[in-house]
């Protein structure tokens, strides 16, 4: 058949390359394993999150004393939301003032939800700035011995460590870099040497040799998540608690949306040389702003709101819920729509650049 030939063609092309298995493998080992030793479990910390429920003229008092420090972002809303939000990685501390008023000359019941695992990060920071608020309203007030009756409770949160989050992430990078320079270089250098004007006079379907290839690189990413997963649990205790099976569904697509990228680039780019260029423009900024390496919450609002409609993203986030966050496919599922629709305007874009013949020279060239 020649689908399968063409298969394992293209699969012992790149597997013979030594090229190409440095990019496809030892590339994304390296980023994964510098990570790992220096930063280890760590990780960078973005703005303090606190949230206020409860009594309105309470909160506000937090609100006031709080809101002029740069570096904190008050969230005010209902209390079960909020300390979701804690479990979710939204929220580092929630304050709870009781909405029932104090009888005059009582204390004012507080509670204070904390994540412990955040204790020597951003969370004991937000605690301790609360602390500190309390106390300075307290002084304030005159005529109580103790303004506030504080009660704290811990929240129980999944801790995520900086490896295990960065694991899903290199895993994407990964296959849009080999999808895109592992499509695109191969056919248009197969364009310019005439291949392709004679696979098209062949037997050979023009959507059977394109899924061929597809597949192929399909191949190659399922072999690059299988190594970087097997780095990830050997070498860093990195826990899998979501379902293989969810996350291959995500990499299969994944993979055809980075291929259909690669092709549309081959489609875009006049010669060889300039692959490169065009596929580098691409893939470098949204290796970074895809929350490949950090989260970016932290990150202007506008440039967050860019970030959330790039594939990597998409492709990202599907694999680091379904491999470490422990969600169902139907818990993602506008990320597979999101990957869907990419993928699909990718093949349409790329079917009207494809070209079979190579660019001709002009008078001057």
């Amino acid at each position: 058949m020649a689908f399968i030939e063409l298969l394992k063609a293209n699969t012992r092309m790149h597997l013979r390359n030594r090229n190409s298995l440095f990019w496809h493998f030892a590339f994304p080992l390296v980023f994964m394993v510098l990570f790992g030793f220096i930063i280890g479990q760590g990780g960078g910390q973005g703005p303090v999150n606190i949230g206020l429920s409860g009594d309105p003229t309470w909160t506000q008092h937090v609100e006031t004393a709080l809101g002029g420090i740069e570096e904190v972002d008050i969230t005010k809303g209902e209390q079960d939301v909020l300390v979701n939000g804690i479990r979710d990685g939204d929220q580092h501390v929630v304050v709870v003032f009781d909405s029932q008023a104090a009888e005059p000359g009582q204390p004012v019941q507080v509670e204070i939800f904390f994540d412990p695992g955040e204790e020597m990060g951003a969370g004991g920071v937000a605690r301790t700035m609360v602390m500190g608020a309390l106390d300075g309203i307290a002084k304030q007030v005159q005529g109580l011995p103790e303004l506030f009756v504080i009660e704290q409770t811990s929240v129980a949160v999944e801790e995520l460590s900086f490896i295990s989050f960065l694991m899903p992430g290199i895993i994407g990078m990964s296959v849009m870099f080999s999808c895109l320079f592992g499509v695109a270089s191969p056919l248009v250098t197969e364009r310019e040497k005439g291949i392709l004007r004679q696979v098209k006079l062949t037997t050979v379907p023009t959507p059977v040799f394109l899924a061929a290839k597809s597949a192929g690189m399909t191949v190659i990413a399922f072999l690059q998540a299988f190594i970087i997963i097997a780095v990830g649990i050997m070498f860093f205790d990195v826990e899998i608690s979501g379902s293989l099976l969810g996350a291959s569904v995500v990499l299969f697509l994944g993979s055809l949306m980075m291929v259909a990228l690669g092709m549309l680039v081959a489609g875009i780019a006049g010669r060889v040389e300039s692959v490169d260029s065009i596929a580098n423009m691409i893939a470098m900024p949204m290796m970074f702003l895809a929350g490949t390496f950090f989260p970016i919450d932290s990150a202007p609002s506008w440039l967050r709101g860019i970030a959330e409609v790039l594939p990597l993203t998409h492709l990202n986030s599907g694999l680091r819920d379904t491999l470490v966050g422990g969600q169902t496919l139907g818990d993602i599922t506008p990320a597979l729509i999101a990957m869907a629709v990419w993928t699909a305007v990718f093949i349409g874009a790329a079917s009207v650049r494809f070209r079979w013949e190579p660019q001709k020279k002009s008078n001057g060239g």
